[in-house]
């Protein structure tokens, strides 16, 4: 079947399901269960890097904290390469939570991710979330609308 999809890359795809469903439980525990002890992370909020499990999993506490009530997570455009026990995976993501008032506030966001065969498990080695921003302004464009596939460059 020239269509098959290999089984490691049908494996990152379920990760990544699985990851989004421990995202909108808030469940801290089984997302980090996807991360290589040695994981260096870019995310769009904190610091500049988190670097080692630690550290990233007390960010994720942290934005647990802030974000309260029922988070909103869904992945699109996922793309998935593998190479021997290396792959990456990029994904636009929309997400967000309510706001003080109840009403839920979403944005996109653009995310990828490394990863690493660690045995028969593949863990990630390196993931990095932003949001673009204006660069006139400064501002990040927190847009609720479909982000368009391609812009052109002025």
């Amino acid at each position: 079947m020239p269509n098959a999809i290999h089984p490691d890359e049908a494996r990152i795809r379920q990760l990544h399901d699985e990851f989004e469903v421990a995202l909108k439980a808030r469940d801290l525990d089984r997302i980090m269960t996807q991360y290589a002890p040695d994981v260096v992370a870019f995310d769009a909020v904190g610091a500049l890097q988190f670097v080692g499990v630690p550290d990233y999993h007390a960010h994720w506490k942290r934005c647990f904290e802030f974000c309260q009530g029922e988070g909103f997570f869904e992945t699109h455009e996922l793309h998935v390469e593998v190479g021997g026990d290396l792959a990456y995976s990029r994904m636009l993501s929309h997400c967000g939570g309510p706001n003080e008032k109840g009403e839920m506030q979403t944005a996109w966001m653009r995310g990828s991710r490394v990863w690493r065969r660690q045995g028969d498990q593949w863990r990630v080695v390196h993931e990095h979330f932003s949001m673009p921003f204006d660069m006139e302004t400064g501002q990040v464009c927190m847009s609720d609308s479909t982000p368009p596939l391609q812009e052109q460059a002025g």
